[in-house]
């Protein structure tokens, strides 16, 4: 809205000015000797004094307030059950699936109906052998070779098993089990009884869902990149030849979603298969911590890596399917 400006008008004659409702009008008189103005050939002449009216603007006059900025709505927080119930939907007959979820922002742990029940680790040992390794150079000053980290880069990137061998028996790796679990207050995670199979450590999804909380939460930030940079740079095919992009990973790794994977056959005619990892909400700015452990019977390798695909999808739909 324009606010008024007082105006000056000339005139030869008294003018009465009707003042409108709300309004005061003061008037005041000029005298000037110049010639009028935009009329030729007249003369200066004296004249009446010229009104002025000045309008002054009640002060219970409104003005104008600018509009207010558009509400754009927050996007709604998913809760792990929420997760974890669409996971369980889609578990194929023939699969037995332990799933949890963890909320990393508030630390919250949904278990699903096997998400308490040990598994054989297969390759998810890697990931337990490398935070021990990286929490005992933090808190006792141990040092490691930059030729040990690289190969942690590739047993966490391609599954890579020679270089886990080397690092278990370089890092006591039935050793580096238990004191995760003690540390991290683990309920079933358990080093082999044979030393020399590293793959047999038992895990729960419950527990892997705690040791990403570790990871993210709790290690230093030099240490924690270790592992999600070599987790978010997995390669599609394995050192052994295994097509890793499944379950999580199913459209591959970023830092968005990064992931361990492992595999075995498994007896009498199947295969046992993980995903564990974390999934980044890019609305709320939440990550989440997904574990996906399998056993298969009676099906490839590549219908098990399809059946875990599937439930994983489910897992990341309930992720963004809030706001």
């Amino acid at each position: 809205m324009l606010r008024p400006r007082a105006g000056t008008l000339f005139c030869g004659i008294v003018v009465v000015a009707v003042v409108a409702a709300g309004g005061v009008a003061s008037w005041r008189g000029v005298t000037s000797g110049a010639a009028t103005p935009g009329v030729p050939g007249t003369a200066a002449t004296t004249e009446e004094p010229a009104p002025v009216m000045e309008i002054s603007i009640p002060s219970s006059t409104p003005t104008a307030v600018a509009p207010a900025p558009p509400v754009v709505p927050a996007h709604a927080v998913v809760p792990a059950q929420a997760v974890v119930d669409a996971t369980e939907r889609a578990i194929t007959p023939g699969m037995t699936l332990g799933v949890a979820v963890l909320d990393v922002v508030s630390g919250e742990v949904v278990l699903g109906r096997y998400g308490n029940r040990p598994f054989m680790s297969a390759s998810l040992a890697k990931l337990v052998l490398v935070v021990d390794m990286l929490d005992r150079r933090r808190a006792d000053g141990r040092a490691i070779a930059e030729s040990d980290l690289k190969l942690v880069g590739r047993a966490l990137s391609s599954s890579d098993d020679g270089a886990m061998n080397v690092l278990w028996g370089r890092y006591d790796g039935p050793g580096a089990v238990r004191r995760v679990a003690a540390r991290l207050g683990l309920s079933a995670t358990r080093a082999p009884s044979d030393a020399s199979t590293w793959g047999d450590t038992t895990v729960t999804a419950g527990d892997l869902t705690r040791i990403y909380r570790h990871i993210l939460r709790d290690m230093a930030a030099e240490d924690r990149a270790v592992i999600v940079s070599a987790l978010s740079a997995a390669q599609h095919t394995a050192t052994d030849g295994f097509d890793q992009f499944f379950g999580l990973l199913r459209r591959g790794a970023s830092e968005r979603v990064y992931a361990k994977q492992a595999w075995v056959p498994y007896r009498p005619s199947g295969f046992l298969l993980h995903s564990a990892g974390v999934v980044h909400d890019s609305r709320t700015g939440r990550d989440y911590a997904i574990a996906l452990l399998s056993i298969q019977s009676y099906v490839s390798s590549q219908a098990a890596r399809d059946r875990l695909s599937t439930v994983a999808a489910a897992a990341l739909n309930a992720v963004q399917a809030a706001g």
